[in-house]
């Protein structure tokens, strides 16, 4: 792919390499359209008086696609205003892609919650991480392409001996009948992800290949990017197959939690040091511990339901042990990245409709 910072070029396939054609500019990494096979985008010097007619139309052909590279990229700068709105739907085939289904719906049958097991596939979007054959992180699904999860899942990881696991409810039953298995095509963890701090703690997958949506494999709603709820005395729920204790065995079947959403001057008053939690975090447990996120939750969902869907606010991404007295879980707060979810997420595959 050509990549160009300081003017902008368009260019075609060229020797085999691309099977699309696209443009890149700074900020907006890897933005891909589609143009004509060849084509190239120039900027081309007025032609003077002399020139032969033939000159001329090949000077005017390049201004013509000029224009039309100018308008393409115009339009990819505009602020996308949720990871539901139509506009995001770039492929014609995504209410067939989407199959009836809609973001954030739980498989609505009794349950039993605080650290119980849930029932078969009750969150269609969790995913598990494995490398080389052990579960060691979690994600959530929110397209037919990507996915959400933290940046210490992904940063320093041979992401091509992970293995994503969709749809599946007990992870030691490889022959579930639901259970979707994909590859990492491409991933990308914040840029200024730092490991000591956990600051920027998010990261974004793309599938290899689109999983099949249907009852068992359905994404979860982000929320609109014009929200500014805190969700502070609101209750979290936090799903996955991670440790049942602190250095304890890892979950055989997807559990969850329910947890109090805090401040974060709240959170500042516990036992952390006021520094270590910034803007771009949030805090949800209770004083008492005993019921938390562990070992093997990381990069997994913070799920807030506002009664018509499910919708992912935070990430997974550190805390001190697991369900201590005074140490609440600290997520990663999803509204802070827009600009990096929408710079990578936004630009292919298949939103379903919230409702």
């Amino acid at each position: 792919m050509e990549r160009s910072v300081e003017r902008w070029v368009c260019k075609g396939q060229e020797n085999g390499r691309e099977a699309r054609y696209g443009v890149e500019c700074e900020g907006q990494r890897d933005v891909k359209v589609q143009l004509p096979t060849k084509a190239t985008c120039i900027y081309s010097p007025i032609p003077n008086s002399y020139s032969v007619v033939a000159f001329f139309i090949m000077w005017l052909f390049s201004r013509v696609l000029l224009a039309c590279c100018l308008v393409l990229l115009t339009h990819l700068s505009r602020p996308v205003q949720g990871a539901n709105d139509p506009r995001l739907r770039l492929r014609g085939s995504c209410d067939t892609v989407c199959r009836g289904q809609k973001c954030g719906q739980v498989n609505r049958e009794p349950r039993v919650v605080g650290g119980a097991p849930t029932v078969p596939h009750q969150y269609p979007w969790l995913a598990s991480l494995f490398y080389r054959g052990k579960l060691y992180c979690a994600a959530s699904l929110v397209s037919d392409t990507y996915l959400i999860t933290a940046a210490h899942c992904i940063k320093r990881v041979t992401m091509s001996r992970v293995e994503i696991v969709l749809g599946h409810y007990n992870k030691t039953n490889l022959r579930e009948a639901s259970r979707a298995t994909r590859k990492v095509g491409s991933w990308w963890a914040h840029p200024n992800f730092d490991r000591r701090s956990y600051n920027n703690d998010i990261g974004v997958i793309k599938l290899d290949t689109p999983v099949v949506m249907n009852k068992y494999v359905s994404p979860v709603c982000l929320p609109s990017q014009t929200t500014t709820e805190t969700y502070a005395g609101k209750t979290g729920i936090v799903a996955g197959w991670g440790r049942l204790e602190e250095n304890g065995e890892p979950a055989k079947v997807l559990r969850e939690v329910r947890v109090p959403i805090m401040t974060n001057s709240e959170c500042k008053t516990k036992k952390y040091k006021p520094h270590e939690i910034t803007d771009t975090m949030m805090c949800a447990g209770y004083d008492t511990g005993k019921i938390d996120a562990c070992q093997g939750d990381s990069g997994g969902p913070l799920l807030f339901s506002n009664g018509t869907n499910i919708q992912v606010i935070g990430i997974v991404s550190w805390g001190q042990g697991c369900a201590r007295e005074k140490y609440p879980g600290v997520y990663t707060r999803i509204s802070a990245y827009w600009d990096f979810i929408n710079s990578h997420i936004y630009k292919e595959g298949c939103f379903c409709p919230s409702q």
